[in-house]
């Protein structure tokens, strides 16, 4: 709970604008939030507070289980920087999920990290994701690279053969498609497709770490993983139109008369918000279908999906205050400050109270 409660995680962890006078108060409020989380899942459902766990016996990774404190430390650094609402809803997890949730999440966040530099020459970004499959390779006998590869190794071999090869490469096959000049996506069959291979997989790859019902829970998992994706990708238009891509659909853009120039100079136009707006309504679509599938989860596994299925409503929301404009002179990602992000956190908790 130290750990938990430290200053590092209180609203650093969700801070996308200035300070408000009201910090303090919030800071507050979060510690009463997730004591109360806390105290509820481990009357329920019996789950532990230390993050800290045993080493499998392999020997391979045996080398590594007295750095697993400070590389758990490392990854949660990393979802500070980069996913913040993960590492928020990753908190209701408990703590053995949680620290195999965060070792996908590390292998997940590197790969993408490869695709994602700026300047990169393709070609090299394509031997890189080669080298990366190779290392998969490794990993799927025991043979981690480093302290990360090695959190990963012990996920593993916890949940095989539930937890299969097949979402880690289809991620790979998603993030290769990425490692070229002038990114574009044809019509919104291939967006979907992208979103699952990059996103959706991580749901596959989460439900044996949640014990949930495979068959119930696929669909949904999908489902909230595509959500997420599709609404990361209207937030980062124009970091991406920095990168020269443009992940809108083509023909979508094409229909509205908008020109690529247009977009890769951040000039909107109430056409390009339409475009904006036909694939801000599909993921709310996906939102509703991941939202539905929540009950086939254990434990606290329904208040995690209605936590980020909550916060990205609230990333749609902000998209339509803009009136689907997305594009910013400042080429800064769109964003929700923390009151609305604590808010959808008690819309959450209050719907799967009431259910």
């Amino acid at each position: 709970r130290r750990a938990l409660f430290s200053n590092r995680y209180k609203l650093q962890a969700f801070d996308d604008s200035p300070m408000y006078e009201s910090s303090k108060y919030l800071s507050q409020l979060y510690r009463g939030f997730f004591s109360m989380l806390l105290l509820r899942s481990s009357m329920l459902d019996g789950f532990e507070t230390n993050h800290i766990y045993s080493s499998t016996s392999r020997a391979s990774t045996v080398r590594y289980a007295t750095t697993s404190t400070a590389v758990n430390a490392e990854i949660s650094e990393l979802m500070l920087e980069y996913d913040p609402i993960l590492l928020f809803a990753s908190r209701l997890l408990p703590s053995s999920v949680a620290a195999d949730a965060s070792a996908l999440y590390a292998w997940c966040r590197r790969l993408d990290e490869i695709c994602d530099k700026p300047g990169a020459d393709p070609k090299e970004t394509r031997e890189k994701i080669d080298d990366w499959e190779i290392r998969l390779d490794k990993l799927w006998i025991g043979e981690p690279v480093d302290a990360m590869d090695a959190e990963l190794v012990e996920c593993l071999q916890r949940h095989q053969p539930n937890l299969d090869e097949g979402p880690f490469r289809n991620m790979i096959t998603g993030m290769r498609s990425d490692a070229v000049e002038n990114r574009r996506v044809a019509d919104m069959d291939e967006l979907e497709e992208y979103a699952y291979q990059v996103a959706g997989t991580v749901g596959l790859m989460l439900l044996p770490l949640l014990d949930a019902n495979f068959v119930l829970a696929k669909e949904p998992a999908i489902c909230l993983g595509k959500a997420v994706q599709l609404i990361n990708i209207l937030r980062d238009a124009s970091p991406d139109a920095a990168l020269g891509r443009i992940y809108l659909p083509q023909d979508q853009l094409r229909a509205q008369n908008v020109k690529e120039i247009d977009v890769l100079a951040l000039k909107s136009s109430p056409e390009y918000c339409a475009v904006v707006e036909f694939v801000s309504n599909r993921a709310s679509e996906l939102l509703v279908q991941a939202e539905k599938g929540r009950t086939s989860l254990p434990g606290l596994g329904p208040l995690f999906v209605q936590i980020i299925v909550e916060l990205y409503r609230g990333y749609l929301e902000e998209l339509q205050r803009r009136g689907y404009n997305n594009l910013a002179a400042t080429g800064e990602r769109v964003k929700i400050n923390k009151i609305r992000k604590f808010t959808a956190s008690l819309t959450a908790l209050q719907k799967v109270l009431l259910s």
